[in-house]
């Protein structure tokens, strides 16, 4: 994952104190950054966009007016009606007008959360060579949601004629690919808080296999984990060694299998937190991580984007808003300014 490459220490205890001072806090504000008109005329939203498409030119402003201002249900029915009207396919009208980011955001904003990460996972396998920070990065979005990983591999089976699973096999190798399985395979995880028994036997586990630089080892037990038991660990390992579980981590590993570490730690503790990290990261330092910016907001835009916000301006003391503007152009920038809202 990018962002632990790239951000640096401080900025990780910084995360972390912050992580342990919002736990108490409330939630105030609807997650969803999108307002949607009270009034919804999905045959006119079609025509809006077909117009938009046809013939000599494409209105892109048109087309983020309708789309970015939709919530995720709204735009589902929205491609229907746009078969149903048009006998054409909505995304296939919009790919063939538009490019580069631009097009990857209105792919994110027609499809289903599953399809658009499955296409995400596959592109990041294709080719030469593997995004190994994609991988995780889809993962990790997902690891409170075992119905849309359920869907990510439906898809993926169904557009590929193979396993999503068989394919990061074939890509991937030691505790990295043992890690990516694990998430993938987790399922349905029991998120009671873990007995006092539990929690001396992780601590206990943890201890043991770190002591060995068992990295194998840390790869199955982490990914093994539910997020309570993860959290509950983290807490147990801080206040038997005075030292945050995931620097000490972070210390004894490298590359990828650190991102891997790192991103399902913090996952565990705040799941906003994790995201506003990740947004810091893609637009930290020279260049933009297009395809992590672009997950984040299109996937998150009409779940908790409003917290993650909340999270980036606590991390980075500046709003995502203003970051995006300075690191984006064109209609790239327009739509993503727009679902940030």
């Amino acid at each position: 994952m990018m962002f632990v490459r790239r951000c640096n220490s401080t900025l990780l205890l910084l995360l972390l104190a912050t992580l342990q001072a919002s736990i108490t806090s409330a939630r105030r504000l609807p997650g969803t950054t999108i307002i949607q008109p009270e009034n919804i005329d999905l045959v006119a939203d079609a025509g809006v966009i077909r117009k938009a498409v046809k013939g000599w030119g494409t209105d892109e402003q048109a087309i983020i007016g309708v789309l970015a201002n939709r919530r995720y249900n709204t735009r589902l029915m929205l491609s229907n009606v746009y078969q149903r009207e048009f006998d054409r396919s909505l995304w296939d009208d919009l790919r063939s007008d538009t490019s580069g980011d631009f097009r990857n955001v209105l792919k994110g904003l027609v499809m289903t959360e599953a399809q658009f990460l499955a296409e995400e996972m596959r592109s990041a396998m294709q080719g030469w060579g593997t995004n190994e920070d994609t991988l995780i990065n889809c993962l990790m979005l997902t690891i409170r949601d075992p119905t849309t990983v359920r869907g990510i591999k439906s898809y993926y089976f169904s557009l590929y004629s193979e396993k999503l699973r068989t394919r990061i096999v074939d890509e991937t190798s030691g505790p990295l690919k043992t890690f990516l399985l694990g998430v993938l395979d987790r399922g349905e995880m029991n998120e009671n808080v873990a007995t006092e028994q539990q929690q001396t036997d992780d601590l206990a586990k943890m201890k043991d296999l770190m002591a060995n630089e068992d990295i194998e080892g840390i790869a199955i037990f982490l990914s093994g984990l539910s997020l309570s038991r993860l959290t509950t660990l983290q807490r147990s390992y801080f206040m038997e060694t005075a030292e945050e579980l995931v620097t000490v981590l972070a210390e004894m590993t490298g590359h990828h299998i650190k991102d891997c570490f790192t991103s399902i730690l913090l996952a565990a503790q705040d799941s906003d937190y994790y995201a506003a990290y990740e947004l810091q990261a893609s637009m930290e330092g020279r260049g933009t991580d297009e395809g992590t910016l672009t997950r984040i907001i299109v996937t998150r835009a009409d779940k908790d984007l409003t917290f993650i916000k909340e999270s980036y301006l606590k991390l980075t003391g500046r709003d995502l808003k203003e970051d995006v503007k300075d690191d984006t152009s064109g209609d790239y920038r327009k739509v993503l300014l727009a679902l940030i809202n």
